[in-house]
């Protein structure tokens, strides 16, 4: 996963081997993985955290190796991730998006994510994200 990931980000967006791992082994983590012929095509890591409201779940990261790109993968993992956060018993998913991340932003979007607010220096000072959320509907228990 941490191969795919230095593909995916510039350095300053992407994680460390360690940090790659810890997110991908959290007790509160659900890891979504696509192959096609023994090739990691894409993955999806979310978190479920805990919320005033109930539980939320957090997309730490979202990746697609390139060659699998524009046909739907990382649409199908998002619904799936969604799927086994919400059987967890969140309501809604919540991520963040570097703002100059044009096709991620169209992405989120069209897949239901609604914009809630711009987060300054989330990703280092000058590099702000946006926040997004989508309501997953009634939480499977």
């Amino acid at each position: 996963m941490y191969a795919l990931d230095v593909v995916c980000f510039e350095a300053s967006f992407r994680f460390s081997r360690r940090d790659m791992r810890a997110f991908a082994e959290a007790r509160w983590a659900k890891v979504v993985i696509a192959e096609r012929e023994g090739v990691l095509a894409g993955f999806c890591i979310a978190h479920v955290e805990a919320s005033k409201r109930g539980g939320v779940g957090y997309v730490v990261t979202l990746d697609v190796a390139v060659e699998f790109r524009r046909g739907g993968l990382a649409g199908r993992l998002m619904e799936r991730v969604e799927g086994e956060v919400r059987a967890a018993g969140c309501g809604e998913m919540r991520l963040h998006v570097f703002i100059g991340n044009a096709a991620a932003i169209r992405f989120y979007e069209r897949t239901g994510y609604e914009f809630v607010m711009r987060d300054e220096g989330f990703y280092g000072v000058g590099v702000d994200a946006l926040v997004y959320r989508k309501v997953l509907g009634t939480a499977i228990l």
